[in-house]
């Protein structure tokens, strides 16, 4: 993976400033764009821009999810990288640590009411990025197939493997799924981070690293448990999981906002998909965290910020809410219309879990998340396919952690 270097783009050679009244050309990108569900619709909300500052011209750079980071990264270490780009919250510190973001305080006038979730794009006191996209998990599942097995939507991890076992004893279809693979590592560690969430449990607490709390260690039994269950997705990606869902395939699963909306299908319409709250003793959740930024060494500073206090306005950010779903937080508040509630019930347990959403990068560890995550998940593969018991598995991945970074 490419390392982040300033020294390419750090020095006093750069050109003075132009204003968004000159207008110019804005580079943006976001792997959203490449969604086929709502990509295109995406970009045709960042291009009402243009009507209102008609010298500017917005050009996208398309990166697929797979190749953002590193991609991302090797551009900004060569001093060019797109004017405004989106950033998992994950990857952020990274990005601020290196000094690559363009500081956003002031940018924003009184007028503008940006909700709470934006406080997860400051860094040491700076604004240095706002909401894109903040995405919390449910418990999904297809209504049709649990009436078919007589089974009630689980509430508690007990009851969420004796359904998945039902489901399969008497469907025949595959009861729950969930990432489980080192190959989506960074997605994988946002999925798991739902469990201990569930739990009460956490990574750190903020000073030190607790990785082997007893919390973590309970929410991993219970991953274990749905996992040997016989009924588990066992070997299926993310991909793989949501599609047999979208056939009819699948009967539960736990994700993120985006998912539903991909998976509507004439198989398997959105008044099919129900969700809730996560079937864990606690009501936090883990959450995909999304923020726009704008690039340190960009030329078009001004525009890029011009275009950013566009977005925040009450129109453009409704619009973006309803085109990646509904269900999630953006910039700010929006309302969700109730013709869409009424066809898609999903979106309500989506709105009722937000406000217990939290992100999977490790407080006070914030840039060393990389290395802790790896980590972890290693472990914890270790526990699904080598039967390491819990309690040794996150004891180990505490002493190798601690090792790695401190704490």
């Amino acid at each position: 993976m490419a390392s982040l270097s300033l020294t390419a783009a750090c020095g006093d050679t750069e050109e003075p400033a132009k204003s968004a009244q000159d207008g110019g050309t804005l580079e943006i990108t976001h792997w959203d764009l490449l969604a086929p569900s709502y990509g295109a619709k995406m970009w045709e909300t960042f291009q009402g821009y243009q009507q209102q500052n008609p010298k500017a011209t917005l050009t996208k750079q398309e990166i697929t999810r797979a190749d953002y980071e590193t991609t991302i990264k090797t551009q900004l270490a060569a001093g060019g990288g797109p004017d405004v780009f989106a950033v998992a919250d994950t990857f952020l510190p990274e990005l601020a640590e290196a000094g690559v973001l363009e500081p956003l305080d002031g940018v924003f006038g009184p007028d503008v009411k940006l909700n709470v979730t934006n406080e997860g794009g400051k860094w040491r006191g700076k604004q240095l990025a706002i909401t894109a996209q903040i995405a919390p998990y449910a418990l999904l599942w297809n209504k049709d197939i649990l009436a078919q097995a007589g089974v009630q939507p689980p509430t508690t991890p007990e009851e969420l493997v004796a359904a998945a076992k039902t489901i399969k004893e008497k469907t025949g279809i595959t009861g729950f799924a969930v990432r489980h693979r080192i190959a989506e590592e960074n997605p994988w560690w946002i999925d798991f981070n739902n469990w201990p969430q569930g739990f009460g449990g956490g990574w750190s607490d903020g000073k030190s690293l607790t990785i082997d709390r007893p919390e973590n260690i309970a929410a991993l039994k219970a991953y274990k448990a749905v996992y040997d269950s016989g009924a588990f997705a066992v070997g299926d990606d993310a991909s793989t999981f949501r599609t047999k869902f979208k056939e009819g395939k699948l009967a539960m699963l736990i994700d993120a906002t985006g998912a539903p909306t991909a998976m509507i299908s004439d198989k398997v319409p959105g008044t099919s998909i129900m969700s809730s709250k996560l079937p864990f003793p606690g009501k936090n959740t883990s959450q995909v965290g999304i923020y726009f930024v704008v690039n340190k060494h960009s030329k078009n500073k001004d525009l890029a910020k011009d275009f950013l206090r566009w977005l925040v306005k009450p129109e453009p950010q409704q619009k973006l809410s309803e085109v990646i779903g509904n269900a999630s937080t953006v910039a700010v508040d929006t309302t969700v219309p109730e013709a869409y509630v009424k066809a898609n019930p999903w979106v309500t347990a989506y709105r009722q879990n937000a406000p217990f959403s939290h992100d999977a990068v490790v407080d006070g560890f914030e840039a060393k998340t990389p290395q802790i995550r790896h980590i972890v998940l290693q472990w914890v593969e270790k526990v699904l396919l080598q039967n390491v018991p819990p309690e040794e598995a996150l004891a180990k991945a505490a002493q190798e952690a601690k090792a790695a970074v401190g704490g």
